[in-house]
């Protein structure tokens, strides 16, 4: 049994951390890849460490429509963190990450090809869950186009790596893609399960979508000033391995010659740069300047949230407050 795993973050919210507390159990029985050691620890990373926070924001908008359906709810809240799960498992295979919520990496235990299946595997279960919550053709298809977005997403990172031409609209769709795009589809998801209208849903995906944006860009920043002694996650790792961020580029504007210079035809950084250029960055304020623009989006998100009914506007303002302070 998983009682009581749930994120503190959601106690505040009986009705919600109940059915994440049943959403975690259901999903330790969702993996089933015929090997068993692999089963384990991939049900590891799907029902402890991480904030189940894509659920949650499905099941908060959940509440809107008429339709309350908890087997098909949690069907598509399972559904959105397999989603989720499996994009993590990549990208720890193309950052080479040795830990993910302290624990070895799937590819650290049995390499790189092994991981990248299991990824490819949790998409099959993706749409089986997807299946259960839902037999219309035009969520199903939804579904689809929200897995479109985050592999293009990826893919736009990749073709950007170490490229110092990288713009701010690159950096912009990027994020959307990857991420910001996953947080709005599990927000109007919640809506259209539970049946409710047109607009509410088009309101949750514009909510989660500027929310996200928010907070990967606040995760961004955090690369760059977070104590490495008392970070939850290793830093300056987005630089180490190529990928520039927002502090990065809109630092650059200011000094574009000193960042040409030490970042063209670079494929490689050495601990003496990559601390060099991050010091460039703080001092060409680039995370203040970057923050500004994570503001933007967090009050684009509030302003929709004070268009909501309640209790779902006061829940979701509180939420929201929390979880883009970001500790460094």
């Amino acid at each position: 049994m998983f009682t009581n795993m749930v994120h503190a973050l959601w106690q505040q919210f009986p009705t919600i951390n109940r059915k994440l507390n049943d959403l975690t159990q259901y999903l330790a029985t969702t993996v089933h890849s015929g090997n068993a050691e692999i089963d384990q620890q991939v049900t590891g990373l799907l029902t402890s460490g991480g904030k189940l926070l894509r659920p949650g924001l499905f099941y908060m908008f959940a509440q809107l429509g008429p339709v309350q359906d908890e087997k098909r709810q949690r069907a598509a809240a399972a559904a959105i963190e397999l989603l989720h799960v499996a994009t993590l498992i990549h990208d720890d295979v193309l950052d080479d990450a040795e830990l993910r919520h302290g624990q070895p990496t799937l590819q650290v235990r049995h390499g790189n090809k092994t991981a990248i299946y299991t990824g490819d595997f949790l998409f099959t279960s993706y749409f089986d869950e997807i299946l259960k919550a839902t037999d219309s053709h035009a969520e199903i298809q939804s579904a689809n186009d929200i897995m479109r977005f985050i592999l293009a997403g990826e893919l736009n990172q990749l073709a950007l790596n170490f490229d110092p031409q990288t713009t701010v609209t690159d950096y912009l769709t990027e994020i959307e893609g990857k991420t910001a795009r996953l947080f709005g589809f599990a927000m109007q998801f919640g809506v259209v399960i539970s049946k409710g209208t047109s607009s509410e849903a088009k309101v949750a995906q514009q909510i989660g979508i500027a929310l996200g944006m928010a907070y990967q860009i606040r995760d961004d920043i955090l690369d760059y000033v977070a104590n490495p002694s008392t970070a939850t996650k290793p830093v300056r790792h987005d630089l180490r391995e190529g990928v520039f961020t927002l502090p990065l580029i809109l630092a650059s504007k200011n000094e574009p010659d000193w960042f040409a210079q030490h970042l063209q035809d670079q494929q490689h950084l050495s601990d003496d740069a990559i601390q060099t250029i991050t010091q460039r960055v703080i001092d060409s304020d680039g995370p203040t300047r970057a923050e500004q623009l994570a503001q933007q989006y967090t009050e684009k998100a509030r302003s929709l949230i004070a268009t909501l009914p309640e209790p779902l506007a006061t829940q979701l303002t509180a939420l929201v407050s929390q979880l883009l302070v970001r500790h460094a």
